[in-house]
């Protein structure tokens, strides 16, 4: 039993240090999608296209990134139905960087529009629900795998004083009594002899 409790320790204070490094590998990936998605959403101008725009006229473009909170946008219908919904505001679908998001652009020209629909946000960045279960499961994780190594080390360090031999010294009644042997002088000095009382 207490090999086992060693050996499970180990590994849970093996999978701690995997689970620290999993993190900080979650925070780099963050950080550089938020450095790709600035690069990706700077305004540009571009020459306009059309013919009949008068001469030296120019048009801009404005661009935005549609997160999903989970893998939304590999399902095709998904798909489909976001770049609908965008196209009411005019936007068009530039580029799928992932199955999470998804890159627009629109003319600057329907900034000044007025928006078909009340229950679309041309602007919006989001598309479904935001709540996730991946946060609340790696608190747990992240506690469990902190406390149960605690745990189990005292438990370990119990069963290891359960085993051991005792130390405490035995009470002070139960050591046996010195033996004197018979020939020995007695530990009492011996009286003085009686002086003669002196005569009348």
């Amino acid at each position: 039993m207490i090999t086992l409790l060693s050996l499970f320790s180990g590994s849970l204070g093996l999978s701690l240090i995997v689970t620290s490094q999993w993190w900080f590998w979650l925070g780099d990936q963050a950080l550089v999608q938020q450095e790709e998605e600035e690069d990706l959403t700077q305004y540009q101008t571009q020459p306009n296209p059309q013919a009949t725009a008068p001469k030296g006229s120019s048009v801009g473009w404005e661009f935005k990134i549609v997160r999903a909170q989970r893998s939304l946008f590999h399902q095709p219908e998904t798909l489909k139905k976001v770049c609908q919904e965008e196209a009411q505001g005019g936007w068009t679908l530039l580029e799928k960087l992932d199955d999470r998001r998804l890159r627009f652009k629109r003319p600057t020209t329907y900034r000044n529009k007025p928006n078909p629909s009340s229950n679309y946000d041309p602007y919006r960045s989001f598309y479904g629900s935001r709540w996730s279960l991946t946060p609340i499961l790696s608190g747990i994780i992240a506690v469990t795998m902190t406390a149960l190594p605690a745990y189990l080390a005292y438990r370990l360090v119990s069963l290891q004083l359960s085993h051991s031999p005792s130390l405490t010294p035995e009470p002070a009644s139960q050591f046996p009594r010195p033996s004197i042997p018979p020939n020995s002088s007695p530990l009492t000095p011996p009286l003085p002899p009686l002086l003669p009382s002196p005569s009348p």
